[in-house]
């Protein structure tokens, strides 16, 4: 089983049918698998086998799309790297995983330049954005490759070279590799709360379960739909879902990958998807005015996954659904890189629950439980765990009395009468106070979005001076006006809303709420940022 066999299927029996959509213009999946067959035959010209680590750093293009499917037709394994990684992230990576080939843009071309040579790959190709965009945006790009040194940077390593460079390295046709049952296809890199990256190996079978559930979770799908690729591919959620769920059913993903999180709601109204995947912080802009009339009446499914959402905000995403025309309403899904995707979802019969943390039903494939509070997670398919990491591997999937391996992911939550499904936060997101109280951030959350004022927040911990081993909620949000008397009003209304125990020690004002691999809010930031602010200004309890 390969990821490669699902996407030629299509390229053989629907060759003229539309595979792809970028920036107006229209890849047949015929064209999109000769884009494949060429990328995978110079792969193999470079040295490029069966076992090896490729790593891509890229947004959604067609480029990066058609490597990732030629690395899996030669039997390569490819391991995706955030866009937004430093020099020196993406050395850690590469050398963690001795990779032998890395891809990456010609705009974060400088910054590797210069730690080029203290990777383990043998050659960095770049895709440059002349090559990646058309018309006007191409020739920007090419103007900047003159003026901001990055003809100067790829000059500096013989290991650079352009994708046309690569391409012109395509000799003959390239046989499909027999991939092992359970062999890892692809690696992703995540870091959940905690900041630290771990890779997460994940199999064509994993991946496979994936789409069939979340193609499940679809509004009256049909292979003449598309779905709007805005997460990128670095992502598994961004992968799985926005890319290999459509191209392996037939379907055509759009592929938008230049675009500003508040134009979220626009991006959705020009490209007329069927089907549109999200995280909540891609919502904090729908009340802007420039939103007010938009027509997103395609849409079939519009789904929400990668942190809990209040029930407030929730309503509000509904209503402003209902507004724009759309047909159906919002879907809660849950799941992880390390689940491989989808694990409960919110069909639409259930669009009446806005109970908090409510996730849905558990998917078709997995077994859930509760253990002391948090959510474990029992996989239809054997999950292989972190690359080179035993010990966290180890900690993550751990086996019952009865030899049923349980994923434990970390969150807390738990399940009613019917079996479904209710997520509460994150474990390692829970503070103690001094008392030994309990709080979880996303009491205080809920609480905050229901102030008018209030257009996202998040709440983190920083540690209580008088008693070091406890925390102190500090919440950070995003409002329409920032002055201190908006200040005073919401802290005055968390006061009235919340326990005592609960109430902010500080609030933060913040343009927009940072968010890490995948949109996930970016916790270790926040706490960074609490600190830095805090550091004259002593928190405590009184």
């Amino acid at each position: 089983m390969n990821l490669y066999n699902a996407v030629a299927k299509n390229v053989s029996e629907s060759p003229e049918r539309e595979a792809l959509r970028y920036f107006g213009h229209a890849v047949s999946y015929g064209t999109f698998g000769k884009t494949i067959e060429q990328t995978a035959a110079a792969l193999r010209q470079l040295g490029i086998s069966a076992g090896d680590i490729v790593t891509l750093s890229l947004p959604s293009t067609p480029e990066c799309l058609a490597t990732i499917y030629a690395l899996n037709k030669i039997g390569a394994v490819v391991s995706t790297i955030d866009l937004r990684a430093t020099a020196a992230q993406v050395v850690e990576i590469v050398n963690g995983l001795n990779a032998k080939m890395l891809f990456i843009t010609d705009f974060n071309l400088e910054a590797v330049a210069s730690e080029a040579e203290q990777m383990s790959v043998e050659h960095i190709v770049v895709l440059r954005g002349c090559e990646m965009f058309p018309s006007v945006v191409s020739a920007w790009y090419a103007l900047g490759e003159v003026f901001n040194g990055r003809r100067r940077a790829f000059r500096s390593s013989h290991k650079f070279m352009h994708w046309s460079g690569l391409l012109a390295h395509a000799v003959g046709e390239t046989p499909c590799y027999d991939w092992p049952l359970d062999s890892a296809q692809m690696i992703f890199q995540t870091s959940g709360t905690t900041g630290h990256t771990k890779s997460v190996m994940l199999s064509a079978e994993n991946i496979s379960l994936s789409v069939q559930t979340t193609l499940n979770a679809l509004n009256d799908a049909a292979s003449t739909d598309s779905i709007l690729c805005l997460i990128p591919p670095f992502a598994f959620h961004g992968f799985a879902t926005t890319v290999h769920l459509p191209l392996s059913v037939g379907m055509t993903v759009d592929i938008v990958p230049i675009w500003e999180p508040g134009d979220f709601v626009k991006t959705v109204a020009e490209h007329r998807p069927q089907h549109v995947f999200t995280v909540p912080s891609l919502w904090d802009t729908i009340f802007d005015e420039a939103n007010q009339h938009v027509d997103l009446s395609s849409l079939k499914t519009v789904a929400v996954a990668g942190d809990v959402l209040s029930p407030e905000f929730e309503r509000s995403i509904n209503e402003f659904l209902r507004h724009s025309g759309c047909r159906c309403y919002l879907s809660k899904a849950y799941g992880m890189t390390e689940t491989a995707g989808l694990v409960a979802h919110t069909p639409q019969e259930t669009r009446h629950r806005y109970e908090v943390g409510f996730s849905g039903m558990v998917t078709g494939g997995h077994k859930v439980r509760i253990v002391d509070g948090e959510v474990c997670v029992a996989h239809s398919t054997k999950l292989l765990g972190y690359y080179n990491n035993e010990e966290a591997t180890r900690e993550l999937l751990r086996p019952d009395a009865d030899g049923t391996l349980w994923l434990h992911t970390g969150d807390s939550g738990y399940l009613d009468d019917e079996g479904n499904l209710y997520i509460t936060g994150r474990m390692k997101r829970m503070l103690v106070r001094y008392d030994g109280t309990k709080i979880f951030p996303v009491e205080i959350e809920d609480a905050l979005m229901r102030h008018p004022e209030v257009r996202s927040c998040a709440v983190v911990g920083i540690r209580d001076e008088r008693h070091p081993q406890s925390s102190l909620p500090v919440a950070f949000c995003v409002v329409k006006n920032k002055d201190e008397k908006t200040r005073e009003e919401i802290m005055r209304f968390a006061e009235n809303e919340l326990q005592n125990h609960l109430h902010p020690a500080q609030l933060f004002f913040l343009d927009e709420i940072p968010v890490a691999t995948g949109g996930k809010v970016d916790y270790s930031c926040l706490v960074e940022i609490a600190n830095k602010k805090e550091k004259n200004n002593i928190l405590c309890l009184k």
